[in-house]
């Protein structure tokens, strides 16, 4: 959902008269290798040698999963955790390279790993809509809240404990391969497995490098799909015509650009979430897919 909100951001740019005039390149050739060579002028230096996820942080088995959606009203409640805190902790490679980054609490990464209203990105399909009041129940909450979400109006929610919180180490997929990450491990009433969290947190995971000009409009996320293709993400106006992606592709970077001309007229329609896949010469690896039009790295992960 926030992805999908920041992404409306981008119809100011879609829309006919929104962009500045500039210097910038009026090919997608050209914006594409001013794009590199800023990118290799350090940004992509900055880029590698930070945690890069490529998967979703919130890890548990298909059954802890289909248990945990498949039934709307369930509540994760958690409290304060007796368990120690360390600041940071070690992400490690298989090539033997670390980087140490600072962690999230027990706390926050019990209220992290509740399902969504929504679900998790892209597997809503085929499951009931959830209850948004039976969202995590954060730390604080006044008994009496607590209470009307269990009695109040409308279908009780079925509260699941945290019963344990450890910390612990699993491997995820980075753009440098496999990687072992701290991740608090949370033991759930009515689940049969634990949820492991992520606890790096938020702020050290995918961090823009310095060098790129200043934060601009969301433009969209990106997948690795089978054998080489990357599946794209994005919103563009409705009233516009896809015709497809330009791609440009480097041993050290992909640089994609959505081709979507504007309307003839003036457009006032919502904006239209859209996929695309490319298909690169090879496997993207550990290649950042940069945006043809700000320079900036595209978010890992589905739009919606």
């Amino acid at each position: 959902m926030i992805r999908y909100l920041a992404a409306l951001a981008l119809l100011a740019f879609l829309l006919p008269g929104a962009r500045s005039p500039g210097a910038e390149p009026a090919t997608f050739d050209g914006r594409a290798e001013r794009v590199l060579m800023t990118w290799r002028g350090g940004p992509g230096a900055q880029w590698q040698a930070a945690l890069r996820p490529r998967q979703d942080l919130t890890i548990m088995s298909p059954g802890t999963a289909a248990a945990l959606y498949a039934d709307p009203d369930l509540m994760l409640v958690h409290g304060r955790p007796a368990v120690p805190e360390p600041s940071t902790g070690t992400v490690r490679w298989a090539d033997g390279r670390t980087l140490e980054l600072p962690l999230t609490s027990a706390e926050d990464a019990q209220y992290r790993a509740g399902p969504p209203v929504d679900g998790p990105p892209g597997s809503s399909a085929g499951r009931p809509a959830r209850n948004p009041r039976c969202q995590a129940v954060p730390l604080g909450e006044q008994p009496a809240a607590l209470r009307e979400r269990l009695e109040g109006d409308g279908p009780p929610c079925k509260p699941a404990k945290i019963t344990r919180v450890t910390l612990e180490q699993v491997t995820i997929r980075t753009h440098r391969g496999p990687a072992e990450v701290p991740a608090w491990r949370l033991d759930v009433e009515r689940l049969p497995g634990p949820i492991h969290q992520v606890a790096v947190a938020n702020a050290a995971i995918d961090p823009s490098p310095g060098g790129l000009g200043p934060t601009t409009p969301f433009d969209g996320t990106f997948e690795q799909g089978p054998g080489s293709t990357v599946i794209l993400y994005f919103i563009r106006a409705r009233c516009g015509r896809m015709l497809g992606v330009n791609v440009r592709e480097e041993p050290d970077a992909v640089v994609v650009a959505p081709r979507v001309p504007g309307p003839d007229g003036p457009c006032r329609e919502l904006g239209l979430l859209d996929r695309r896949t490319i298909t690169l010469r090879s496997p993207l690896g550990d290649r950042p897919v940069l945006d043809a039009r700000t320079g900036r790295p595209i978010a890992y992960g589905r739009l919606w």
